[in-house]
């Protein structure tokens, strides 16, 4: 396949993924066609395209010159954008690649959003072939349009799609940024609405703790992220590998966190302490990534402990982090 594809279209191309996969992408050799309607990607050795996807004809002019096609462009949780993103834009992208016949392999970035994770209860490891289920949201209904548009544009027409759906992912320093109560925190949930009144007052000075989540029986909390690092992996795998098209693969860490362990390992890194918290609502889930493994290679990098090192590492070096673009409609 790499022999194949010389030139890679990527839509999102400056978002937390967008930027190092362009990296990654030149670093590999092709010629890669950042396309963004936002922020300039940045990206060394890349061709920046402006585009709006809902815009048909400068999207076919894109795709008629592209061997393979990286969807990454998402709405987030703006309503607006679910119509002008995730269905005109992925249409767009699929309808050109259908009638130019020009692409090779076209991969669409989803999420495990649309499993139902945290908020669905989730009896058996997640696996590709399970029913969509999605959490409430717009960037959760979205996914679920835009997978269900490349699963019959293939079987309709035959065009060369992959989904890769991945879990959470973790940059930089994240997931410090998550497992922690000081600002800035990042994702679901929000520590100081778990917090009793004597929690709060304590942290309200600003000072730090690790977040030590456990279920109202007081078991630990379990939940699946993936490093972007191995979602790069994933996505070099889904343009080289033969003979995958009309596929879905998991792209995760292998196992799932355990907050409290993983509360302890910060804990100690960082020199603070931990809290325990309970959430009420969150559900356990296990990813299952056999299938990405056996069929496409993928070998996780990252487990929570050594995604944990590399964000302490990069909290100390001072390093500026990434500009992300967000689609505001």
């Amino acid at each position: 396949m790499t022999q194949k594809i010389q030139s890679v279209m990527v839509t999102g191309a400056s978002g937390k993924l967008g930027g190092p996969l362009c990296e990654a992408l030149v670093a590999e050799g092709y010629h890669v066609i950042a396309a963004d309607r936002r922020l300039p990607v940045g990206v060394a050795g890349v061709e920046e395209v402006q585009l709006d996807i809902a815009d048909g004809a400068a999207v076919e002019a894109q795709v008629a010159r592209s061997d393979a096609v990286i969807h990454l462009a998402s709405c987030k949780e703006d309503r607006d954008a679910v119509i002008h993103v995730s269905a005109q834009g992925t249409f767009n992208l699929l309808d050109a690649a259908m009638r130019t016949r020009r692409p090779k392999r076209m991969v669409l970035a989803s999420g495990d959003a649309v499993n139902g994770i945290y908020f669905n209860p989730q009896p058996v490891p997640i696996r590709e072939d399970m029913p969509m289920v999605a959490y409430p949201g717009y960037y959760a209904l979205s996914k679920v349009v835009e997978e269900t548009m490349f699963r019959q544009y293939f079987c309709q027409a035959g065009v060369p799609t992959v989904v890769v759906r991945m879990s959470w992912i973790q940059a930089e320093d994240d997931i410090l940024s998550h497992l922690t109560v000081a600002d800035p925190q990042f994702g679901v949930p929000v520590w100081a609405e778990l917090m009793d009144s004597r929690q709060r007052a304590r942290f309200a000075d600003g000072r730090d703790a690790a977040v030590a989540l456990r279920h109202p029986n007081g078991k630990p909390m379990l939940r699946h992220v993936v490093a972007v690092e191995d979602c790069i992996q994933a996505y070099l795998l889904a343009l080289r590998t033969e003979g995958i098209e009309g596929e879905t693969f998991m792209a995760a860490m292998d196992s799932p966190f355990n907050y409290v362990e993983a509360a302890e390992h910060l804990a100690k890194q960082m020199n603070i302490e931990t809290i325990d918290l309970v959430d009420p609502v969150g559900q356990d889930f296990f990813i299952d990534n056999a299938k990405a493994r056996y069929r496409l290679g993928f070998k996780p990098k990252y487990d929570i402990f050594s995604l944990i090192d590399k964000a302490v590492e990069f909290r100390r070096s001072g390093h500026a982090r990434r500009e992300r673009s967000g689609f505001k409609g």
